[in-house]
């Protein structure tokens, strides 16, 4: 079991595994990743891994665009597929009327709380300069929808992206290409916290507001 205690002698371990092909390094990640999502307690130290395997793995060549495949572009490519994962998740499903009030609670509450760790882990991964300003602008920006501003996003994507912005708003805004990002989704932030409905209702409850209130305040 990984902990901070034993993450250098984990990362010699996996190092020594020989690894001949792009699945068996992807394979790698994906492991590590899902353990990050699942004990998100010690997200630090599965990034901390990462960062410790980052140089240990040959290079490959993709087939399909006979472009170099690195441990650091393979975590990339894995880091994207998971959000465009967790994103669909988080979307409602249409079969919440099949399901009871508690099956819901639960089901909603494992999605946040996957999201969660999700967010912190790739900020983790971020500020080890394992994922670039522009990837984590990109994902906050896809958060709430900046380009979409007619729609409104998911209280749990907000929830996710608050979490991001505590996490790395600091270090991604002292970045020229992270200072954008973090104004326009701060802005979309603003915006979203005063929105309201068609019938004049606050789009957002007290809790969602409040938490923008703080992140905008923290700033």
């Amino acid at each position: 079991k990984v902990c901070p205690e034993n993450v250098v002698t984990i990362v010699d371990k996996i190092g020594a595994i020989n690894i001949t092909d792009i699945e068996q390094l992807e394979t790698i990640i994906e492991l590590i990743y899902k353990k990050a999502l699942a004990e998100p307690h010690y997200c630090e130290t599965y990034a901390d891994m990462v960062f410790g395997l980052r140089s240990v793995f040959p290079e490959f060549t993709s087939v399909d665009s006979g472009k170099p495949i690195t441990f650091k572009s393979s975590v990339l490519n894995i880091c994207q597929n998971e959000f465009e994962e967790l994103l669909t998740i988080i979307k409602p499903s249409g079969d919440e009327e099949t399901q009871t009030k508690a099956e819901f609670e639960l089901k909603r509450a494992t999605m946040a709380g996957r999201m969660r760790a999700n967010m912190k882990f790739i900020g983790h991964l971020f500020l080890r300069k394992l994922l670039s300003a522009k990837v984590i602008g990109s994902v906050l920006c896809e958060l709430v929808l900046c380009h979409f501003v007619d729609y409104l996003p998911e209280e749990n994507a907000i929830e996710c992206a608050v979490e991001l912005l505590i996490a790395v708003g600091y270090t991604l805004e002292t970045m020229p290409s992270g200072e954008n990002s973090v104004k326009q989704v701060c802005s979309r932030l603003l915006d979203l916290k005063t929105r309201k409905t068609e019938d004049g209702k606050a789009a957002y409850c007290k809790r969602i507001q409040f938490m923008i209130q703080d992140v905008l305040d923290a700033r």
